[in-house]
């Protein structure tokens, strides 16, 4: 059995032989003996997430844990998720060559303009398979006041990617992006996401968005602070001016380029939508952002994990 080390869980993989309803056991990351129940959905070769209470809060031992679902988000009405059967998901970013990232509309912001928290769908542009999900933790009433009041690079928010692993299953979680109020004012107090593995805990990174005139500029910095990767847009492309206008402004492409050489190393591109279209002729608030992450030279994993947080970010 394998356990890999999450954050208040871990994962065990599900022997040959063996299926739901089948009890197990397993040694949770700081040695507990942890009994539970192969859930529904889970066959051989599977890793089921196990629910633990850590030594340091609570030290009986054995303990029976349940699988732990990860907050999940609903598709649309009628919307059905076309499932890509992964199981590691970071394998499978490792794999990717461009994902195309689509938010759902919230009736409650579009009839009323009450801000709500943002979610999305992460698949892939050339199977069309629905891969991830990202979803903005709701944070409570604090949370719910905050996004009414603050706009911009001072809101502060939390946000999960999860790997979709099938229908009736629990989304895996494995990138966590949280940003911290910042009172923002011109070249001071610039927005700043970190960005970690949920899996490990491990800190990726950052992207801070720095002052800068008649420009969009965000600079990808590692864990020591120094700006890796940059993405801009090029300050004489109108279309951010004339958006969604039958002139062919229906794309901003944002570059990535390689810090040290200034090559460019993918693109991410904000596509014109046709909910964007009803907001503009109706009134109505619709936010319906649509992205596709061209990830190019950009072949880690992790980096990989730090581009599409900076496209999740650019919505914000």
């Amino acid at each position: 059995r394998m356990a890999v080390e999450m954050s208040a869980q871990f994962l065990v993989e599900v022997p040959a032989g063996l299926g739901p309803g089948h009890p197990l056991q397993a040694v949770s990351p700081d040695g507990q003996q942890i009994q539970f129940t192969v859930p529904a959905g889970y066959g051989p070769g599977m890793s089921v997430p196990v629910a633990y209470t850590p030594m340091a809060h609570n030290a009986s031992a054995p303990l029976v844990a349940a699988p732990m679902a990860v907050p999940m988000m609903a598709a649309n009405p009628g919307q059905q998720l076309v499932y890509c059967g992964a199981t590691d998901p970071w394998t499978l970013l490792s794999g990717l060559q461009s994902v195309k990232i689509t938010q759902q509309v919230q009736m409650a912001e579009v009839l009323v303009g009450f801000e709500m928290p943002n979610k999305y769908v992460c698949s892939d542009p050339l199977t069309n398979m629905d891969l991830f999900v990202a979803a903005e933790r709701s944070a409570g009433i604090g949370g719910m006041i905050g996004r009414q009041l603050f706009e911009g690079g001072q809101r502060p928010f939390e946000m999960d990617v999860a790997l979709l692993t099938g229908p009736a299953q629990p989304p895996l979680n494995f990138i966590h992006l949280e940003r911290p109020f910042k009172c923002t004012c011109c070249c001071f107090e610039r927005p700043e996401v970190y960005i970690s593995n949920s899996m490990t805990g491990q800190l990726l990174g950052s992207v801070v968005d720095p002052f800068a005139c008649c420009m969009m500029t965000f600079d990808i910095k590692d864990i020591a602070d120094n700006p890796v990767l940059e993405i801009s847009h090029n300050p004489c492309d109108l279309s951010l001016v004339c958006w969604g206008c039958c002139c062919g402004c229906q794309e901003v492409d944002f570059e990535i380029r390689d810090k040290a050489t200034g090559s460019t190393v993918g693109h991410i591109r904000k596509q014109f939508t046709s909910g964007e279209a009803i907001g503009m002729f109706t009134g109505l608030g619709f936010d319906a952002q649509q992205y596709e992450v061209d990830f190019g030279g950009v072949s880690s994993p992790d980096w990989k994990a730090m581009v599409l947080g900076t496209a999740l970010f650019l919505d914000y």
